[in-house]
């Protein structure tokens, strides 16, 4: 079984967005899986679920800007309905009338604004460690994101916390971070217009989906969630089941918040036995 893999860049309204395709030469009549990584990460997170799905499905995965190789263009739109407008765009680029959705963190509750403004384009959801219950951020701190030292100051605190020191509160065990790792996920921040980005992102983003909007979600939806999530509590996974009529959780013993990147066979298989 040969893999392809074709990266490419797609322009949406302002923003030149990468995403790759991978496929096998073994079929073409499989179902979509578009990937959709969280805050701060990239497509690169889910390297290591793509080779144990690649049997199953075609899969896409995307840079949600300012993230990844996307473009940072801070005249984007960093809002959850225009990243699940994206989503939806890239299908219809794509000629794909439906695909499943699995989302990590940010990307599982853009995965679910998916499904609630577009829940005929949408198979199934898979969701790890989803965003939930997180409001609208406060008037004060829109307001600081528009002081014109609000980028630097950003840059100043993901220079101190560091990559390595955000990748260790979300993996519960740190020997799992790699050289390759922390290149790649530092790479994107080396551009200083993320941080522009980032500060208008405080701004853009909405709020996550209250419970109305929660309950109407009807399509099929599994939850990964770690354990030992320092990030996203577990607790809000059993809430969560609570307002999804058709949701069930799989919770992963001695796992963080990084579920791509701690426990990718666990969740490939589990996608597997629901397809």
């Amino acid at each position: 079984m040969r893999i392809t893999n074709k990266k490419k860049y797609l322009q949406f309204q302002h923003c030149t967005v990468s995403y790759q395709i991978f496929q096998t030469n073994t079929s073409l009549d499989k179902p979509y899986i578009i990937f959709i990584h969280g805050f701060l990460s990239s497509q690169f997170s889910f390297r290591k679920m793509i080779p144990l799905l690649i049997d199953k499905f075609h899969i896409i995965t995307i840079d949600l800007p300012p993230f990844g190789d996307s473009e940072k263009n801070r005249n984007c739109n960093f809002s959850y309905r225009w990243m699940a407008e994206l989503i939806i765009f890239f299908m219809d680029k794509l000629a794909i009338s439906k695909a499943s959705i699995a989302g990590h963190s940010m990307g599982g509750q853009i995965a679910m604004v998916c499904a609630y403004y577009y829940p005929g384009r949408i198979e199934k959801l898979f969701l790890m460690a989803p965003s939930c219950y997180l409001k609208k951020a406060s008037n004060l701190l829109g307001l600081i994101s528009r002081l014109p030292i609000s980028p630097y100051l950003l840059r100043k605190l993901f220079q101190k916390i560091g990559v390595k020191g955000v990748l260790e509160k979300c993996i519960y065990f740190p020997d799992l971070i790699t050289k390759r790792m922390l290149a790649a996920y530092r790479k994107p921040f080396l551009d200083k217009n993320i941080y522009y980005c980032l500060s208008k992102m405080i701004r853009d983003r909405e709020g996550d989906l209250n419970f109305d909007c929660l309950k109407a979600i009807k399509l099929p939806c599994v939850i990964f969630w770690g354990k030992k999530d320092q990030i996203i509590p577990i607790s809000n996974g059993y809430q969560l089941i609570q307002h999804l009529p058709n949701a069930e959780l799989c919770a992963i013993t001695l796992t963080g918040h990084f579920l791509p990147e701690e426990a990718p066979e666990i969740i490939s298989e589990y996608i597997k036995t629901k397809t």
